[in-house]
């Protein structure tokens, strides 16, 4: 899919001859910057510019550079726009010239005047190598290549202005009005701000607190040099003044916090704030209300850039810098840290993955820091250990590759358990390009250090990628895989002990043990499905799909490869995706439909060399393979088809594999049930969905799954649509039961008993599995399986809020029972995790809070501790108006005490 172009929130107000002059000027020229001072509009002119080009362009990409400060990420920041992944041993700025070559493009690429000197580079590169591509760039200075037309942003027009001014003034003030009496002293402020949109914006905030005529006087003091009537200022002063303006009429606490704040390069929360800056929820407040720092739809909060800027240099002329440097790191290193376990083993955790998508910005400056000083080798290298997981689920193997090389040489001096984990991260990242050569002795030390520690999780992780060294050396490595199960599986039956086992399968492969094989990757996918974990149930499957296309279960393997690519494909396994579809083309070549199949092996084949990483390949089995397609197609065909699929884009190359997937399955099985599994906790997914458009097939399947015993058409109209009258209710059931078995992919799927429809079994379901789970006394299962209230996304009838507050409670208590066995059994890091979500379950349970005091202090982090109770004295304070029980109290005492 082509990506999406941001959506402005607010219309642009006036610029119609803007828009008009730079539309003709970027059809004639081929770089086109728009510049001018920040808060001039360059971003917003740019945007609405972008969006009416679109009829002009194949694609039209949007690539923001603002979070960026290292300019080594600029192309891996348009592979990402363009969904892409970068490749750690290829040049980076090659691929993006391959994807743009031969496609009418226009690149804009935003805010780049912090990153000039590579923009240029990469700007100028892509015009020469790229010829049907068009550059719009915004940026406070011009790039300064040849051919680059630049275009200076003009001030808005007064009408514009005024309009501007009113707006801003009314969401501040609502009942604020432009009148006959108040419009020339509003002119009077745009004029004298320039018409700068920014500067307007910051002026009008301050109509909640200020006339308008104190106003101006504010402004004679802060433009004193401009109201000398001099208009040869750039203007980059004029949103400089304006900025400082604005910043001196905070108080000394506020100015404070807003120099702070410039130590997040990137979006932040509310708690990161806390953390890193102090106590700010009231001064923070007051920032966004007088428009200098602002918040998105998600609750995080940003300055605009060159409000950023402004920060930052009054950060550098103050003594906290470093300090709050240190703190900033340190917080981003908690974070990942905590946030490991659920990144173990790629993108099985889907809130922890989409809260690292959002902290990256702060974590790479984290990693900055550290990189900075070699005494601060321990930050960086637990930081690349925590990570590194992150990094395969993003497909980021290029920035793991430079981080862990920068990282290694500064080892010497570390602990002896940290330089061993990272030696871990460094091995994983090894296995996962097939660098064989490069993982030894540096997994060896590794093993040896984990021996001495009690992570077993860790030691079953190296033993596992020591193995893997081992086997693919032709060397027999049972001995060490029968040692990493053993430990990972007296540690838990967990998803380490999955990827034990799948790389124990792998090496049963390579010797040609195709039992051992299957028994390994079959005990990994079932732990993958127990625990709910997306690459732990479909990279097995993947491999049990390749094992029934070399027994020649073409049947079986179709089944493997079409869940498998579908689960892929949730979670935009690249990895996974590239080698399901690799196995899909086998099974073509093997249904006798070689052009096909060989096209796709050749689409993948390029893909592994454009993602940068690949499993190791079985040579026997690759010739095989070579020498089945050149009997089939002889050799000038072949070149073509090769070709052919050589250049197919991924998204492509995946929708291809998807439709011949499913044309074999449907020849092969065609009863089978398109609809494998259900998951309610949280959002609905159906997985595989084939009927998403329609919302009330899917939530009568939900009612049907919760009602197992059956229902009647008016028990089902009264849940599903209990406003209608018969004859609507009649029509609205007929067609919904038709596409919820078009759903299911078959009529037998939907049973009817004389006035009752219910469902066949065979359907997965979460609600099912966790209350199998709470009734056996699994609770860690059963907390797994909870990612959020029953049916979160649901958006019509009130069938489901009873059941939802029945399972809500139930989960409250399975993490109340999951915390005390922790507590028990003396594992308070676990017990601490469990508490922190019973707390964010009920903010005002005193007792979860007491017993995460606790954990926290057994684990010595009092600092955890005294947030986690300032928290419920805040949540007490405004819901109840009480304070903490003196039982909260004394344990906040002991903890804080035992500092």
């Amino acid at each position: 899919m082509p990506p999406s172009l941001p959506v402005a929130l607010t219309p642009l107000l006036g610029r119609q001859r803007e828009l008009d002059e730079t539309a003709r000027l970027l059809g004639a020229t081929r770089l086109l910057t728009i510049t001018g001072a920040g808060g001039s509009g360059k971003t917003r002119l740019a945007l609405e510019l972008a969006h009416r080009m679109k009829g002009r362009y194949e694609i039209v990409v949007w690539v923001d550079l603002a979070p960026l400060i290292d300019g080594e990420l600029i192309a891996q920041q348009i592979l990402s726009t363009l969904d892409l992944r970068e490749a750690p041993t290829f040049d980076v700025e090659a691929i993006v010239l391959d994807r743009l070559r031969d496609r009418t493009i226009l690149l804009a690429l935003d805010n780049c005047e912090h990153l000039i000197d590579p923009v240029a580079s990469i700007v100028e590169v892509t015009l020469r190598g790229c010829p049907n591509t068009t550059i719009l760039a915004t940026s406070r200075e011009a790039i300064i290549i040849v051919g680059e037309q630049t275009w200076l942003v003009p001030p808005l027009a007064e009408d514009d202005a005024i309009q501007l001014f009113a707006e801003r003034a009314r969401s501040a003030t609502p009942a604020f009005a432009v009148t006959e009496q108040n419009r020339v002293a509003i002119a009077e402020i745009c004029r004298r701000l320039d018409n700068v949109p920014l500067a307007i914006e910051l002026a009008a905030a301050r109509v909640r607190v200020l006339s308008l005529e104190q106003i101006i006087e504010r402004l004679d003091d802060a433009f004193e040099l401009l109201s000398s009537g001099s208009r040869t200022l750039p203007r980059h002063r004029t949103i400089r003044e304006t900025i400082d303006w604005s910043f001196r009429l905070l108080t000394d606490d506020e100015q404070t916090l807003f120099r702070r704040l410039a130590v997040f390069t990137d979006t932040f929360t509310l708690e990161a704030a806390e953390s890193v800056c102090g106590d700010v929820l009231h001064l923070l407040s007051n920032l966004v209300d007088k428009s200098l720092v602002q918040t998105t739809d998600d609750m995080r909060c940003r300055f605009l850039e060159t409000v950023r800027q402004f920060a930052a240099e009054k950060l550098e002329q103050s003594d906290e810098r470093e300090a709050l440097r240190e703190k900033h790191a340190r917080y981003f290193l908690e974070l990942v840290e905590r946030a490991e376990p659920l990144l173990f083993a790629g993108a099985g955790d889907a809130p922890t993955i989409a809260r690292v998508d959002h902290e990256i910005g702060n974590v790479r400056a984290a990693f900055d820091w550290a990189e900075e000083d070699a005494s601060r080798s321990d930050v960086e290298l637990r930081l690349v250990y925590a990570i590194h997981w992150y990094w395969f689920a993003r497909g980021h193997f290029h920035e793991a590759r430079r981080r862990i090389k920068a990282a290694l040489p500064r080892a010497n001096n570390a602990d002896a358990i940290v330089r061993a984990l990272a030696f871990v991260a460094a091995g994983d990242a090894a296995v996962w390009q097939a660098d064989w050569a490069s993982l030894r002795p540096m997994i060896d030390e590794a093993v040896a250090a984990l021996r001495t520690s009690n992570d077993r999780r860790a030691l079953a992780q190296a033993l596992t990628i020591l193995g893997a060294a081992i086997a693919f050396a032709g060397e027999d490595a049972s001995e060490v895989f029968a040692e990493a199960e053993a430990l990972a599986r007296s540690n838990a039956r967990d998803v380490a002990l999955a990827l034990t086992l799948y790389w124990s399968g792998i090496a049963a492969q390579l010797r040609s043990d195709w039992s051992a094989a299957r028994t390994a990757f079959d005990e990994a996918h079932q732990i993958g499905v127990e625990r709910d974990h997306k690459p732990a149930i479909a990279h097995p499957l993947t491999l049990l799909g390749h094992i029934a296309l070399r027994e020649g279960k073409l049947d079986e393997a179709i089944r493997d490869l079409r869940r498998a690519l579908d689960v892929h494909a949730q979670t935009d396994d690249r990895w996974g995706l590239t080698q399901t579809i690799e196995g899909i083309g086998i099974a073509l070549l093997d249904s006798g439909e070689t052009e096909v199949g060989t096209k796709l092996l050749a689409a993948t084949a390029a893909a592994w060399l454009e993602l940068g990483a690949r499993p190791s390949r079985d040579e026997i089995l690759e010739l095989e393979k070579d020498e089945r397609i050149r009997e089939a197609l002889g050799d000038e065909r072949l070149r073509i088809v090769l070709a052919s699929g050589a250049s197919l884009p991924y998204d492509m190359m995946l929708t291809l594999a998807r439709d011949q997937i499913e044309r074999l399955a449907t020849r092969a099985t065609p009863t089978q049930s398109m609809a494998t599994r259900v998951r309610a906790l949280g959002p609905l997914e159906i997985e595989p969905d084939r009927e998403s458009q329609s919302g009330r097939a899917r939530e009568l399947l939900l009612f049907l799954l919760c009602n197992p015993s059956g229902a009647t058409k008016e028990q089902i109209g009264a849940a599903l649509w209990p406003d209608v009258d018969t004859a609507r209710l009649r029509n609205n059931f007929h067609v919904t039961i038709h596409r919820l078995r078009k759903l299911l992919g078959g009529a037998d799927w939907v049973i009817v008993r004389g006035e009752t429809y219910a469902l066949k079994p065979g359907i997965e379901f979460d609600v099912a599995a966790f209350e199998r789970a709470i009734k056996a006394g699994d609770f860690a299962h059963a907390v797994d399986l909870y990612r959020g209230d029953f049916f979160a996304n649901a958006t019509t009838g009130e069938w489901h809020e009873d059941l939802r507050a029945r399972l809500r409670d139930t989960y409250a208590n399975a993490l109340t029972e999951l915390g005390r066995a922790h507590m028990t059994s003396g594992n308070f890091a676990a017990a601490a995790e469990v508490y922190e979500k019973l707390v964010a379950l009920d903010d005002l349970d005193e007792q979860a809070v007491r017993n995460l005091m606790t954990c926290h202090g057994k684990i010595g982090n009092p600092s955890a501790a005294a947030r986690a109770y300032r928290r419920l004295v805040d949540a007490l304070k405004k819901e109840l108006d009480v304070d903490p029980d003196p039982a909260t109290t004394r344990v906040h005492a002991r903890v804080i005490g035992a500092q």
